[in-house]
């Protein structure tokens, strides 16, 4: 007599593995499909450096979701587009939304569309070391409909009162952004990307910055993307408009206008050098964006600021002393940190904190250095 129960046992066994089975399909489809978007490959292309262990078709197959490669394969995988063996498999856990970028024009499409996978992979790997530390780190800071340079001023008044900060300058801009919920993520580009913003999940902030900008230039880029995704702009105005509103609001976090005013004086011909990179030293601001609040704020009349300029633009050694950066670098640090605790805790091992940080283990080794 047929065991009806142990049919059904193995009936339903077979259903969950063959679910299982087809949950990780899916996972490996969309992971393989964000690896080789990351590295820049098209189908072609990884196909041949793998040494064409197996077709462009095959290849395309694994991101549709039809097959699975065999181990083979899935380590040339692994080494060619420069991610661990187990990232293929790790669920995604969050869903990057509607990112702005703060491009030049000739930042093109293509490099958009590598940016926005990097920014979610790591992203990923970011929360999930707060999950690990059981850290929740909530984001309340208050949007705000700003119409004009006057309204973006005084809110970014508020928004230092908001942070404790009154009128001095900001230690490290990161850190304070970090601290109030702000996932700030940095990738190295080119020079045609600043910087963007969104939300991941529609609730949890991102900044996403040039690693390779100087330090004022990161501070400034990090407070022009916050000023995005607290500022309500009008619809009808245009891009220009709106970047000028949110540069106004960076300068005015970086250094309010009443202390600048007050250092240069409310009417001035000529400034020296000097004045400028002693306030740029302590308030982390360059030198071009203070002449330009000036400007806007009327202490250098349109004639001096188009000066300033040119000279600029024709005198090297002059170019170079304005451009020069004088601040401590500032790097988001928050991340790591959180893995190191993880890793010190015993809550991951050494392979998951090479995952999380993407280093061999034997650099995660030499920096644990337990005290």
């Amino acid at each position: 007599m047929v065991d009806k129960t142990k049919l059904f046992c193995n009936f339903v066994n077979q259903k969950i593995m063959s679910a299982m089975k087809q949950v990780l399909t899916d996972i490996f489809s969309k992971r393989l499909k964000q690896a080789r978007v990351m590295k820049g490959f098209s189908l072609e292309t990884l196909a041949k450096s793998i040494n064409n262990l197996v077709s462009r078709q095959a290849i395309n197959k694994y991101e549709q979701g039809k097959m699975l490669p065999d181990s083979k394969v899935l380590i040339a995988l692994s080494s060619t587009l420069g991610v661990n063996a187990d990232f293929f498999f790790r669920p995604f856990s969050i869903e990057v939304g509607q990112l702005d970028f703060r491009k030049k024009a000739k930042f093109p499409e293509s490099k958009a569309k590598i940016l926005k996978e990097r920014v979610q992979e790591e992203l990923e790997r970011y929360i999930e070391a707060e999950q690990l530390c059981n850290i929740e780190n909530k984001f309340s800071l208050v949007r705000k409909e700003v119409s004009s340079i006057d309204d973006a001023i005084k809110f970014a008044m508020e928004i230092r009162g908001e942070l404790g900060l009154g009128t001095d300058g900001i230690s490290n801009v990161i850190e304070v952004l970090e601290d109030n919920g702000i996932k700030i993520i940095e990738i190295e580009e080119s020079e045609e990307f600043d910087g963007l913003c969104g939300y991941a999940n529609n609730v949890i902030p991102v900044i996403v910055l040039n690693s390779s900008l100087t330090a004022e230039q990161k501070r400034f880029t990090a407070l022009h993307e916050l000023s995005h995704l607290l500022m309500i702009l009008p619809p009808e105005k245009t891009s220009k408009e709106k970047e000028a509103l949110c540069n106004a609001f960076a300068g005015e976090m970086l250094i309010p206008h009443s202390v600048l005013i007050n250092r240069i004086g409310e009417k001035r011909h000529d400034i020296s050098l000097s004045e400028l990179t002693d306030i740029q030293a302590q308030f982390g601001v360059s030198i071009d964006s203070m002449m330009f609040m000036l400007h806007q704020y009327g202490v250098i009349t349109d004639n001096r600021y188009k000066t300033f300029n040119i000279k600029k633009n024709v005198t090297e050694n002059f170019k170079n002393e304005v451009n020069k950066s004088r601040i401590p670098e500032e790097r988001s640090r928050r991340f790591f940190r959180m893995v190191y605790r993880a890793l010190a805790n015993e809550i991951i091992s050494i392979s998951k904190a090479s995952s999380l940080l993407n280093l061999p283990v034997n650099q995660i080794n030499l920096r644990l250095q337990l005290v």
